[in-house]
């Protein structure tokens, strides 16, 4: 084989020099051909690195051997604190009586902590204390005439055969049992972090992940709160393959006055909560490199392809005018 042979395999014939000619208007296709170019190509780039997002549901698994998080932080308006309890109630009935920080806030009692609850339906209560006076009355110590007032004691309730003090009586008074509130902080699982870019699907406040922030509910009579929450298992996996388990959820709300076969029972606060079947995975995927190789391939060949039609197409039209007006003048 020799080397006339070997030069007949060139794909890209080559034109002299002598042969060719500059134009403006090729100059200027030139400039846009490169500047499109390297922005495609820098698009291109960008995206690589950051990978594209997929969104998958399917039916979900749970590992009943974990638990989850609750994060909680209710403000219990009118209410002290030891009068107050967390109970959880499971699916198959037992209850238990929840430690949790709870802080006397002027009036007002805050619960918040963290709590953490099986993966099978059940119910958060916060209600009042078992043996405390809820039954809609309360007493107090006060003179009969206009001496000064003694502090009654928290929770005063006279036993049998109980004298007050001379000058002084006690007076039974209606006691409020609403259970009006405030929530703060109302969250299942871990929270995301704000590094990992969700905020391209999902809002940023992460309403989907705690709707009941900022919930406050005021009535003016006694009745009791029951919240309907349904999680949905949502697994996140960002660029460097690291996974978060979190769950959404959304609610539904009621209220109503509590009765028993004794009479009207104390109102308090419901979170019946259950679990979804279904799981949302959010995942970052990156194209392999050699796909970002084909990209570039095609966008470097593409623009400057459709340059070079683009400024024959020019120069055609250019030429045949030219002609034009010489044959104008010539005749």
């Amino acid at each position: 084989m020799g080397f006339e042979t070997i030069r007949n395999l060139d794909m890209y014939k080559k034109v002299p020099t002598d042969l060719t000619e500059r134009t403006a208007c090729g100059a200027f296709i030139s400039v846009a051909c490169v500047i499109l170019t390297v922005y495609l190509m820098f698009a291109e780039l960008v995206l690589y690195a950051n990978g594209s997002l997929h969104t998958s549901i399917f039916v979900s698994y749970l590992n009943q051997e974990d638990d989850i998080e609750v994060r909680l932080n209710v403000s219990i308006v009118d209410k002290d604190c030891q009068d107050l309890s967390v109970n959880l109630r499971h699916l198959h009935g037992h209850q238990e009586n929840i430690p949790i920080n709870k802080v006397q806030v002027a009036e007002d009692c805050n619960i918040n902590g963290m709590i953490k609850i099986k993966k099978t339906p059940g119910i958060m209560m916060i209600v009042p204390h078992h043996g405390k006076n809820w039954t809609g009355k309360e007493y107090k110590i006060v003179p009969e005439n206009r001496e000064k007032p003694i502090i009654t004691p928290k929770g005063f309730i006279p036993t049998s055969g109980y004298t007050p003090p001379e000058g002084y009586k006690v007076v039974e008074v209606i006691k409020s049992l609403k259970m009006n509130h405030a929530i703060h902080e109302f969250e299942f699982g871990p929270s995301l972090h704000s590094t990992h870019r969700w905020e391209e699907v999902l809002p940023v406040n992460g309403t989907p992940f705690r709707p009941l922030a900022g919930v406050s509910r005021e009535y003016p009579v006694n009745l009791a709160h029951d919240y309907h929450i349904r999680m949905v298992p949502t697994t996140f996996i960002d660029q460097n393959k690291r996974r978060t388990d979190t769950y959404q959820y959304s609610y539904a709300y009621q209220n109503f006055v509590m009765a028993t076969p004794a009479g009207i029972a104390p109102p308090c606060i419901l979170f019946r909560y259950d679990l979804a079947p279904m799981e949302i995975r959010y995942q970052y995927d990156r194209k392999p490199v050699y796909h970002l190789l084909t990209m570039i391939c095609a966008i470097v060949g593409g623009v400057v392809t459709l340059a070079g039609v683009v400024d024959k197409i020019l120069f055609n039209t250019h030429q045949l005018i030219k002609q034009k007006l010489l044959l104008g003048k010539q005749s």
